[in-house]
């Protein structure tokens, strides 16, 4: 078993491979140049090592670009290349109750503080591009086994549409008709996705991609959905974090010793309900070979992997080019990382993208052990 962890700048994108299965988990970025290279070369260099496996699939965690661009360019760049058995996604798809996140995460896209050029609305083009080129796809929830060796611990249906009920009554409170809108468009792409799994093939009334492009275009020229974003903006409703309340988390079905863990940008709170062990189902293992951690190694993420003895912590913290240095700084691997391991008798090796973004690195890797990918393309674990 081994991982290949690539560097995509400020995004994820690791290979796990062995002799029988190789899944890819995540495949994207959010720079346009990572190392100097255009981002489009980046993505034709792991295509082109992706080639290289025969059997492959791809695991999204959740829907933010920098998990997800690389497929999108695949899709539509790239399509002679494109081959995976089976993508695996969080499950938002399966039943119409979750209408109201999809509602949410399509409108976490179009608010100011986005940080995304308007045409830029991730989960709408993940669904614009797998409309276009259907895939076979499986949706992942709490204790789906997958791969015959993995098994999910997160997203939990019932515990993200009990945190959601507030927010989505005050946008109902905002302006009922708008939030109406985008939730009848929601159950069209949620519909889309399903009718790709093996249980929702019979699904009918499936809208055709001019279809559902002339329809969210329509919506967002309406003086009524204009107002519903400045809304939300004069309310400060923060909506992009719901994109990673859904993503998911996953590790072996069985304790060995080879154990992964792979976090996505789960929220702080989620983490440790799964730490907890909340519902008394599947507790997390005592030691680890390797855990992925959350969101970039990030302050706002940050959750302590040390009584979990990892042999190795993969941290893809890329440089972040963000539009203010306050936020630049949010974006920078959390010192609490850095260093770590120096306590104790841990030996764990820190696996990171670039340490020029890394607030303990600023003088020099204060971690015992560290492998910096960059300059290179990518670093077998």
């Amino acid at each position: 078993m081994r991982i290949r962890m690539y560097n995509v700048g400020f995004g994820d994108c690791f290979c796990l491979r062995d002799r029988k299965n190789n899944l890819l988990v995540d495949f994207g970025t959010s720079n346009n140049r990572i190392e100097g290279r255009p981002r489009r070369d980046i993505f034709d260099m792991v295509i082109s090592d992706l080639t290289t496996i025969s059997r492959k699939n791809l695991l999204l965690t959740h829907f933010h670009l920098d998990h997800l661009s690389g497929l999108l360019y695949m899709l539509k760049k790239r399509r002679d290349s494109f081959e995976f058995g089976k993508i695996y996604l969080p499950d938002v798809f399966s039943i119409p109750e979750m209408n109201g996140i999809l509602g949410l995460l399509l409108l976490a896209d179009l608010v100011k503080d986005s940080c995304l050029p308007s045409h830029q609305v991730s989960f709408f083009a993940l669904v614009e591009a797998l409309s276009r080129h259907p895939q076979k796809v499986e949706l992942l929830s709490r204790g789906t086994v997958f791969e015959d060796r993995y098994r999910a611990l997160w997203p939990d249906q019932r515990v993200i549409l009990k945190e959601t009920e507030e927010v989505i009554r005050r946008l109902k409170s905002c302006n009922e008709g708008a939030w109406e809108k985008v939730t009848d468009l929601s159950e069209k792409m949620r519909k889309i996705i399903w009718s790709m799994t093996k249980d929702g093939k019979e699904t009918e009334e499936i809208s055709s991609v001019p279809e559902l492009e002339r329809e969210f275009r329509s919506l967002r020229s309406t003086s009524e959905f204009q107002q519903l974003l400045e809304e939300l903006e004069l309310r400060e409703l923060e909506l992009r974090h719901f994109k990673s309340k859904i993503g998911i988390v996953f590790q072996n079905k069985e304790d060995g010793d080879w154990n992964l863990l792979f976090t996505g940008d789960v929220q702080p709170e989620h983490m440790k309900m799964i730490a907890e062990n909340y519902d008394g189902k599947y507790p997390l293992y005592e030691q680890y070979w390797c855990i992925k951690v959350p969101h970039h190694g990030t302050e706002s993420h940050y959750f302590d992997f040390r009584p979990y003895m990892p042999e190795n912590l993969l941290i893809s913290n890329g440089i972040y080019h963000a539009t203010s240095k306050k936020r630049a700084r949010m974006y920078r691997t959390s010192t609490q990382y850095t260093g770590l391991f120096h306590i104790g008798e841990a030996d764990t090796c820190m696996c990171c993208s670039n340490s020029d973004c890394c607030d303990g690195c600023r003088d020099g890797c204060s971690c015992r052990e560290q492998h910096i990918i960059a300059p290179n393309y990518y670093f077998d674990i």
